[in-house]
């Protein structure tokens, strides 16, 4: 009886485990991925500063400014695109997981109810 008390425990524990085991990898993704993000914005703030610094006229200081801008914007709107593709299959495995969990628990309901009916 306890081992059968045990066992059903861990089978409806199963989709919270996959959950977050779907949870930590979508993280570590982000992390990742911020992580490229700041380190690139970083690198052209100080090629950004070393441009500056070299221009001899207004012309070369808006010149850099308006590349270093446009860099930092593709790197962002990359990013972006990177989080939500990770944020949508993660939600797609999820809203997957549950689907399957939700039919394995009508099956027991069912038969739980038909054991209750009987009696």
């Amino acid at each position: 009886m306890f081992e059968k008390f045990v066992e059903q425990t861990q089978n409806a524990f199963k989709p919270m485990s996959e959950i977050m085991a779907l949870n930590v990898k979508a993280m570590e993704q982000l992390v990742d991925k911020q992580s490229t993000l700041v380190t690139g914005v970083m690198n052209d703030g100080v090629t950004y500063a070393k441009d500056v610094v070299a221009q001899k006229d207004v012309a070369g200081i808006y010149q850099a400014q308006k590349n270093y801008v446009e860099g930092v914007q593709e790197k962002m709107v990359s990013a972006t695109k990177d989080v939500y593709s990770v944020m949508t299959e993660a939600q797609e495995k999820v809203g997957d997981l549950m689907k399957g969990a939700m039919a394995e628990v009508k099956p027991v309901t069912t038969a739980t109810s038909s054991k209750s009916a009987s009696k």
